[in-house]
């Protein structure tokens, strides 16, 4: 009977060890808090493009907030949603309406007084002096979800993201003592349309790398 109590015993320990091998080898793959590059990367992917208006204020570190009104040929025209100003070009005067909200790459935002202001703004977005590292021709189809443990605490906490204001910040906002990990699979969208489902973090970091030489 001994015997059988000491090979039960043996084949649970061998289980449990089993079980924490797999465990880390299933962290290694989807933590992301240790890996420096792929929280840049992310945040890169998940930045605000502010791209699309560059015909208003003339930079792509940021964007106007919608809706707002521009003086376009002496006439007032009302901007709604990126549709807009598909009609205009660099070669077109649109002057917005101050105050303004503009929101930068880094998806914080401000409020601009007046049109010096804002050209102030543009030229330290060209000088290099905002934030501005943009990764357009890929996004992540949400929601999005990392899982958090404190090791502090023991605690754990599952963030759900929906937007890439919500992964930037969330990515930005990692504490030291916090182990994050991406609940895999998930689903990016490239610049052409297709959808590359993502099963680890090395992938994830292939993709992104990958694509960077083809963005404009």
């Amino acid at each position: 009977m001994k015997k059988y109590a000491v090979l039960a015993f043996a084949m649970i320990m061998m289980s449990c060890q089993k079980e924490e091998l797999t465990v880390v080898e299933t962290q290694e793959e989807t933590t992301i808090s240790t890996d420096a590059q792929l929280l840049s990367l992310v945040q890169s992917v998940a930045s605000h493009d502010g791209s699309f208006d560059d015909v208003v204020d003339g930079a792509s570190c940021f964007s106007i907030d919608f809706p707002y009104i521009c003086q376009v040929n002496g006439e007032q025209y009302t901007v709604t949603s990126p549709t807009d100003l598909e009609d205009y070009t660099m070669y077109d005067e649109l002057i917005p309406v101050f105050p303004v909200s503009i929101t930068f790459a880094d998806h914080t935002q401000m409020k601009v007084a007046s049109y010096e202001q804002l050209m102030a703004l543009s030229v330290e977005c060209a000088d290099g002096d905002l934030w501005n590292d943009r990764i357009t021709c890929i996004d992540f189809e949400y929601p999005v979800t990392l899982s958090l443990f404190n090791t502090d605490n023991s605690d754990f906490q599952t963030l759900v993201f929906n937007h890439d204001r919500d992964t930037f910040v969330g990515i930005r906002d990692i504490e030291t003592q916090i182990i994050a990990t991406l609940n895999y699979p998930i689903t990016v969208q490239l610049e052409n349309g297709e959808r590359i489902t993502i099963t680890s973090n090395e992938t994830l970091k292939a993709e992104i790398l990958n694509i960077i030489p083809v963005c404009e």
